[in-house]
Order: structure tokens, then sequence, then C-alpha cells
């Protein structure tokens, strides 16, 4: 790749949203990979096991709302989450369409396993931040993920029509 990083990170029209992907990327993509060979667990389902771990007795809808991720892919992950004694499932004590999902103790067992090494990545992808940038960044991005439900449903522009809400950037 002939070019700087930072020239491509900033070069493109939307260079937040492009430098967030990229972090993200640069995080998961390893991380995830090494998970789904050293546990057979794939993206869908350790994203399920990490959500339930922590918020147990959701639907697998409530794992779609949060993460963004299509349901026939997170349906899959319970399906074989379920056979692999990961998880279980209860029927909703109101709605009996609707299932609820609960990390087994051999879930957690996996999740305990697998998560020091998530960490682990997390601390040397911060580890160039002083702790006022860190404590900085951590209130910036929860500002952004609390702000999140005000733009994330707005349907994407196919023109320029709405040009003049553009903000200007920074100089």
């Amino acid at each position: 790749m002939g070019q700087n990083l930072s020239d491509i990170l900033d070069g493109v029209a939307i260079p937040m949203a492009y430098k967030l992907g990229y972090m993200i990327n640069s995080y998961r993509e390893p991380s995830f990979r090494a998970i789904e060979a050293e546990y057979g667990l794939t993206r869908p389902e350790i994203l399920s096991l990490i959500f339930l771990y922590y918020r147990d007795g959701i639907s697998a809808a409530d794992i779609c709302d949060f993460s963004g991720h299509l349901k026939t892919n997170i349906s899959r992950a319970v399906t074989a989450l379920e056979k692999k004694k990961l998880i279980s499932r209860q029927p909703h004590p109101e709605d009996q369409r609707r299932q609820l999902l609960y990390i087994t103790e051999a879930g957690r067992t996996l999740h305990d396993r697998f998560m020091p090494g998530l960490v682990l990545r997390e601390q040397d992808m911060i580890a160039c931040l002083s702790q006022a940038e860190y404590r900085q960044l951590e209130k910036l991005l929860r500002k952004l993920c609390n702000h999140a439900p005000q733009w994330n449903t707005r349907p994407l522009a196919n023109d320029a029509t709405d040009a003049s809400r553009l903000p200007k950037q920074p100089e």
C-alpha cells in the first residue's frame, strides 16, 4: 500500500466513522479469528456469549437490537450455542412465542477462557494514551454511544439534497 495510513484515514469524506471503523476492525478481526480457531465459535456466537454473560435472560432479538447483527445470524448462533450446551432457552413467562436465553455454566467457563485475551488486546490498543487521554476518550465514546439512537435509524440519503446539513470539517 503506497500511501501513509494517516493520509488514508484523513482523506476520506467520513474521517471520524472511518477511523472508528479502522480501530474496531483492528481490535475485533484478529481477536475473533483467534477465538474462532481456538474454541470453534463463530463471531455471532462470541458476541452472543459476551452479551449473555453480562445480560442473562434476554431474547435473540435483544442481541440483534444491541449489536446490529442480522436476525438470521444471531438465530443460527443461538441454535449452535444451545447444541454446544453453552446456553439454554426458556419460554418468556408472559409471551410464550418469545424465548429467553440464559448462559450455562459451560458457557460462563468458556467466556472466562477467551475474555482475558480480549482484555489484553484492549489494553494494548489503549497503551498509547495517558490516563487523562483515556478518561477523555472514555467520556467521548460514552457520549457518542448515548447519542446513537438519535442518528442510527435515520435513512441514508441517496443524493446531495441534505448537503446543507453537512458540518464543516475542522481545519
